[in-house]
């Protein structure tokens, strides 16, 4: 019988990167043909593959070479829709990502598609916008989100009306994640930099609301420790440590940049432990999962994080590393866990190394989200 059609549409800085998408994409593609379509933060415009076997169409959008960064985006978004559009009438399903597509979703007709938020959709919560999430609400197969938090959350901000209509996909690692710890990658360069050091990982320093200052300040003050950062670090707390701390900054902590997702693993495997920490500003922040704490978890590294309700629950749940009391604003505080996982460290490892199934991707859980339309 032949497969019926699921079209993803959505923006990314590149679909090596989006972990989200891509174990998405290997769950459906077991019953379903996949086609991306995608708008990339640099505008280009190709066809191919992804590594993970799915077809792309990446769209340019004129727009974007003719008003300023961040600004006129409704007009961008209307470009994305119309262009993307005329490739999407033979599909049966739209998956739609992000907040970014909300026109696909207001605009497509009833019944054919589904909205995977991987965010808090802040810009829906008050007035005329709200009205707008009611009317997609109705018109939509089902909304996904990333975890019970968010959608209790939407529900009691007025946002959620129909109940039955949201579920959600947690953001676990997949067994081909978890597997691709056993490649032979190397990377010879790291290797000559960290030399026999114990390190520690961090990953996803670009905003201050995930305190960067605290994560790397606190390892080079409490230990002796490198530190090896995946993707960037926000500019102005990475100009301010280095200043600070000058050629120390320099010997002891690695910024990798961007890493596609499955050479994740060679990085954080054998590292001694990872800070991961979101300040409570904003209600997509205290509700966060990010795949890094199960990317950990995964790969049995001990862990530290904020107080942010997800995180703390799994962590006080498993005792695989420290739940803070705060959500690590408080250098202080951050050095004194770090302090007590090492007093500690044969305890938490000994939970680390424990093999936690619940934390791993399923198809099922993909397949489960929306079935019952």
């Amino acid at each position: 019988m032949k497969k019926k059609k699921i079209a993803f549409v959505l923006r990314t800085v590149g679909l090596e990167f989006d972990d989200r998408v891509r174990k998405e994409c290997i769950s459906l593609s077991n019953k379903y043909e996949v086609t991306i379509f995608v708008h990339f933060y640099d505008n280009r415009k190709e066809e191919g593959v992804t590594s993970y076997g799915i077809k792309y169409k990446s769209i340019k959008l004129n727009s974007r070479d003719i008003f300023p960064s961040s600004r006129f985006l409704l007009i961008k978004s209307l470009e994305f829709f119309l262009k993307t559009r005329l490739n999407l009438t033979n599909f049966d399903l739209i998956w739609l990502h992000e907040e970014y597509t909300f026109l696909f979703a207001l605009l497509l007709g009833k019944g054919k598609f589904i909205w995977d938020l991987h965010e808090i959709p802040s810009r829906f919560e008050t007035g005329v916008m709200k009205s707008i999430f009611h009317y997609i609400e109705k018109k939509s197969i089902k909304l996904i989100h990333a975890n019970q938090y968010r959608i209790n959350y939407l529900i009691e901000r007025g946002v959620i009306k129909l109940k039955h209509k949201h579920s959600f996909i947690r953001n676990f690692p997949d067994s081909v994640f978890v597997d691709s710890a056993k490649s032979d990658y190397k990377d010879q360069k790291f290797i000559d930099w960290l030399g026999n050091s114990p390190y520690v990982y961090l990953q996803g320093l670009t905003a201050e609301r995930r305190h960067p200052v605290q994560s790397i300040e606190s390892v080079l003050l409490t230990t002796e420790m490198k530190a090896v950062i995946i993707g960037e670090v926000h500019s102005e707390s990475l100009q301010k440590l280095k200043k600070k701390y000058k050629g120390e900054f320099e010997d002891r902590i690695y910024i990798m940049g961007m890493v596609d997702q499955l050479l994740i693993p060679y990085y954080l495997k054998n590292a001694k432990f990872s800070l991961i920490l979101y300040d409570l500003s904003t209600p997509n922040n205290a509700f966060c999962e990010p795949n890094r704490l199960y990317q950990a978890i995964s790969l049995k590294v001990p862990v530290i994080v904020g107080c942010n309700k997800p995180m703390k629950e799994i962590v006080d749940q498993f005792q695989n590393g420290i739940s803070l009391k705060s959500d690590g604003d408080n250098l202080s505080e951050v050095c004194t866990a770090i302090h007590t996982m090492l007093e500690n460290y044969s305890f938490y490892v000994s939970n680390a190394k424990i093999y936690y199934p619940e934390v791993i991707w399923q198809d099922r859980l993909v397949l489960r989200s929306w079935a019952s339309k």
